[in-house]
């Protein structure tokens, strides 16, 4: 099932008795699992008799009687397991598992829910876990959540600054997914801090974004990086001062700079393949939380040579031994590798 069918049978009050939530924006897992449980128990709070949690592999006995009994205060209840890995379990609880999920009765709703990792669904005991649900046509599903592009995250944080009272531009709001690195979780705070500044009314300006939002180091370097590819010597200057004033370690610094130019390096070598940002993300195995970069690095790689894109790497190679050795003054030897950089780019 897709998340929008999903939306859409939240919204008819429609429900079933087996949920598996998986993929690698866990803000949505989280979210949806909240929004299940909330629509089957019409509203009754976490901690009420009827929502019954387990995390992990637990003692599959108790999973089944609490699955299984009838509930003394209400006709309906919610159980919810978090992060069960299906590849743990032997075969025998792997079978006892099956039989509980297919034997939910009317009334519970049960909710698999992963937050601490997204399983391979390809693996044998996991395929059959899911296969198991999908198999209970109306009463089972597996709903994927992938990671939101700049554009839905947008969409995202428009909506909800307009349900706390405030407007937010489309470029706004871009602006501060880039500063959150997409972080879901972390975009939910801003937002309502910033709501709450402009008194849950008004424009969210650049400006509050700016003077309030907490400032990643990630995303002051991507910036940084772009700024140097540019040739936009005097911004990358400016650019390298604030993240010294706000405290950031050089040997920090130069290790996240590094890091950045060698997403731009294998951006090009991409390039040079003829591969798509999905294609190189996959090849280089980014982390789920880190795949959004290489769409924004092959921006930048396009205007780097390969040769000139291996010396950048070299270079901040160069300057971090230098920060970890040389009595040099950091503030020397960072300017210097910034110099270099502006130079090759």
């Amino acid at each position: 099932m897709t998340e929008e069918k999903l939306i859409s049978e939240l919204k008819q009050g429609v429900t079933r008795r087996v949920y598996y939530l998986h993929g690698k924006e866990t803000f949505l897992v989280e979210t949806y699992t909240a929004k299940i449980a909330e629509k089957v128990l019409s509203g009754e709070t976490a901690d009420s008799f009827n929502y019954v949690k387990f995390t992990g592999n637990p003692n599959i006995s108790a999973l089944g009687d609490s699955v299984e009994s009838v509930s003394m205060f209400s006709d309906k209840k919610v159980v919810t397991l978090n992060d069960l890995d299906a590849e743990k379990a032997d075969a025998a609880y792997l079978q006892e598992l099956l039989q509980i999920v297919s034997n939910v009765p009317d009334g519970t709703c049960l909710i698999i829910y992963l937050t601490g990792f997204v399983p391979d669904v390809k693996k044998v005991k996991t395929k059959k876990l899911i296969t198991c649900i999908e198999g209970m046509g109306a009463n089972g599903t597996a709903v994927y959540f992938d990671k939101m592009n700049e554009a839905k995250t947008a969409d995202l944080i428009m909506r909800r600054a307009k349900r706390l009272g405030c407007d937010i531009s489309r470029n706004n709001a871009a602006f501060l997914s880039g500063l959150c690195l997409r972080n879901l979780t972390m975009l939910s705070c801003e937002i309502d801090k910033l709501c709450a500044y402009a008194g849950y009314t008004g424009e969210i300006t650049k400006k509050s974004i700016e003077t309030l939002t907490a400032r990643q180091l990630e995303s002051d370097v991507f910036k940084l990086a772009g700024e140097i590819t540019a040739k936009r010597g005097r911004n990358a200057l400016l650019l390298l001062d604030e993240l010294v004033e706000l405290g950031n370690p050089p040997v920090v610094i130069i290790s996240t700079l590094s890091m950045t130019f060698i997403d731009f390096y294998r951006a090009k070598l991409g390039m040079m393949s003829g591969k798509s940002a999905a294609q190189i993300t996959a090849d280089f195995k980014y982390a789920p939380n880190r795949s959004w970069v290489m769409g924004k690095a092959l921006t930048a790689a396009s205007r780097l040579s390969i040769q000139k894109a291996r010396k950048c790497v070299q270079t901040l190679c160069d300057a971090d031994f230098k920060l970890k050795s040389s009595p040099v003054s950091d503030r020397i030897i960072m300017e210097k590798a910034v110099a270099e950089l502006l130079t090759l780019c």
